[in-house]
């Protein structure tokens, strides 16, 4: 086991910053991705008045946005997890690749323009709740 988990890289565990810790971003920080998932938020972040701003919440800083690529570069973190307004989705995008992030799982349901190095993730909740809605009918 122990082998092909060093091959697939499995016994690392992969930091992540959160962008956006309004409802959908607390509930992602509460969640246990290092107990399932070999994955951890180790930072959070929101914009720069926004009252968490220097809070801990369950072990996680929470930072300004103004702060963004200082404290990428000292945690050499490459993934993101997004949970902005649509709105504001594209302009953190933009802030995240400048940064340095490789990768985003964005729940902003909007398709974002990165550079080709970058991986983006799309979570739409309304479609997989149709989708949910769909095989549950079909099935009656």
């Amino acid at each position: 086991m122990n082998f092909f988990a060093e091959i697939l890289n499995d016994n690392s565990i992969t930091n992540v910053i959160l962008v956006g810790v309004g409802n959908m971003g607390r509930a992602l920080l509460h969640y246990r991705f290092h107990e399932r998932n070999k994955m951890k938020i180790i930072m959070a972040f929101e914009v720069d008045d926004h009252p968490s701003i220097g809070t801990i919440d369950d072990n996680i800083p929470i930072y300004a946005i103004s702060q963004l690529k200082k404290h990428i570069k000292s945690e050499n973190v490459q993934t993101a997890i997004l949970s902005v307004p649509s709105n504001k989705a594209q302009e953190v995008a933009n802030l995240l690749t400048d940064a340095g992030i490789k990768g985003i799982l964005s729940f902003s349901p909007v398709n974002l323009s990165v550079p080709k190095d970058v991986v983006v993730q799309y979570v739409d909740l309304t479609s997989e709740l149709q989708t949910l809605l769909y095989f549950m009918r079909k099935s009656n």
